[in-house]
């Protein structure tokens, strides 16, 4: 009975483990819980027998890892009443069927006792490889899922996180990752333990982007963000279309000053098809100052032979005419259903049309100020994803809705994983969102303005564009493979050195 008892107790404190592991990445004063969730679960690991206690820890730390991070995945769900039976199944299953990731690891993980002793670099290296190879491959498996990597717990420091334009997003993680590994290995050892703890943070704080160029003299461009706060229940009701069209209207002209400005509003702002309201984009060229360009989420419709496709776009209303970008990442079960005809049930956004995805490439050129600016488009979770091309680009803009996810940390996860893009291309990023988290942020990752979460208002700043220049942009994820082995064979190499001082 006590042995069953204490065993129960093991496990709730591995699943508790996780939890805090994955709540830990929302800040960075957080790291602690960080260092001693990791610690907790490799050592769990360290004294499982077999294979199959090391598979069943590794899904009890998952699910509660998942939960911790992703626990909000559950808020679209509560959204409209006609889903909320589905809730306590997503907060459930989700987590599960994640932790699986953490499973295999830890069954992996138990494999490494195999290695010699001596060698006990060559096995940190294996078990950091072990764990990033879980993150890498959520990150790319059906279709991926980027968020709340352990690169993130550093996002809103923008100090730490100049070596992503080196190595990117993936290289921190991968590199946080061996820290915590070598954490756990010497925490019996408190003189290594204290250097360790704190030499990766050290040197994270002190080392330089990539991204030389001088700004001093560079121009400066003049952007202004609207947040305005829309609730999610109301955002589709036709009868509050022309309020919720008038607040925009007036955000945008408040105080605004006698010179170009781009203005940016959020993810279908507009809930029309732009393409198709000639009046209204008439009436916006003649009740919107001239000096206004005008950024802006709506639908866009397309007939072809076989009725017409529907597409989340991406527009820029200047004095040039009309852009668009289409989203290409589509957000599955809310602007399509995989599996349609079994999984319709579990569409969380009105209507019954799938979202079509984009063909056209993701550069807008702008001409503004009798110069043209190269804009990446970017529309909701598209920029939590790497994005690598050939095309001059100087300019992030991201819109985005994510009134779905309320009052949880559901948008600063979002905002943390799409902080990277700016700091990994050596470009501003310019985000307006729905309900905030609305963000300025220079091309060093560093957050200039933010209107905060559920809140109305504007953002406004003057820019220097950057250029798409850095060493990740030109080698790309190449650099983390790299990485990865040169601190492998440096770990080798010790080991051996160690390893015949011993005979010696």
């Amino acid at each position: 009975m006590l042995n069953k008892f204490k065993i129960r107790n093991e496990l709730l404190i591995l699943f508790f483990s996780g939890i805090l592991a994955g709540f830990s990445l929302y800040s960075i004063y957080l790291i602690p819980l960080l260092i001693f969730s990791y610690c907790y679960f490799l050592k769990k690991i360290e004294k499982t027998k077999t294979i199959k206690n090391a598979l069943f820890n590794g899904l009890i730390f998952g699910t509660g890892y998942f939960f911790g991070c992703l626990h909000w995945i559950v808020f679209p769900f509560l959204i409209y009443e006609k889903h909320f039976i589905l809730a306590p199944f997503i907060i459930i299953i989700f987590p599960l069927l994640m932790s699986i990731f953490y499973g295999v690891s830890a069954t992996l993980i138990h494999l490494t006792k195999r290695v010699n002793p001596d060698l006990k670099l060559l096995k940190i290296s294996l078990i950091s490889l072990i764990l990033f190879s879980s993150e890498w491959v959520r990150s790319f498996l059906f279709g991926g899922l980027p968020i709340s990597l352990t690169a993130h717990i550093w996002s809103f420091q923008h100090q730490f996180i100049s070596i992503a334009s080196y190595v990117g997003v993936f290289g921190l993680s991968y590199l946080t990752i061996y820290w915590l590994v070598l954490i756990f290995n010497f925490y019996n050892k408190k003189g290594r333990l204290v250097f360790i703890v704190f030499i990766f943070p050290f040197l994270l704080y002190f080392l330089p982007s990539s991204n030389y160029d001088n700004q001093k003299n560079q121009e400066r461009y003049l952007v202004r963000i609207i947040q305005p706060n829309i609730p999610q229940k109301e955002k589709w009701d036709r009868a509050l279309y022309q309020k919720h069209f008038e607040k925009l209207l007036s955000l945008t002209k408040e105080r605004i000053p006698n010179k170009k400005i781009i203005v940016i509003w959020p993810e279908v702002a507009l809930t029309v098809f732009l393409n198709e309201e000639k009046e209204l984009l008439e009436y916006l060229k003649e009740v919107l100052p001239s000096n206004i360009t005008l950024v802006t989420g709506s639908l866009r419709r397309e007939f072809n032979n076989s009725g017409y496709e529907v597409y989340n776009s991406f527009f820029i209303l200047s004095n040039d005419g009309v852009q668009y970008y289409d989203k290409i990442k589509l957000v599955p079960f809310g602007e399509f259903i995989p599996f349609k005809n079994i999984l319709d049930f579990l569409k969380v956004t009105p209507g019954s049309t799938d979202f079509a995805s984009g063909l056209k490439e993701n550069n807008i050129q702008l001409d503004f100020n009798s110069k043209s600016i190269f804009i990446e488009p970017s529309i909701c979770f598209e920029s939590i994803f790497q994005t690598f091309s050939f095309n001059k680009t100087n300019l992030f803009i991201n819109i985005t809705n994510d009134a779905w996810f309320g009052n949880t940390t559901g948008p600063s996860q979002h905002l943390a994983a799409t902080v990277f893009r700016s700091i990994e291309k050596g470009i501003p990023l310019i985000r307006s969102a729905n309900s905030g988290i609305s963000v300025i942020v220079n091309k060093h990752g560093k957050i200039l303005r933010s209107q905060g979460l559920n809140s109305t208002g504007y953002l406004e700043s003057n820019i220097r564009l950057g250029n798409n220049k850095t060493f990740f942009m030109k080698v790309g994820n190449a650099s983390v493979i790299f990485l990865i082995l040169i601190l492998t064979l440096f770990g080798i190499i010790v080991d051996l050195i160690f390893k015949y001082r011993k005979k010696d």
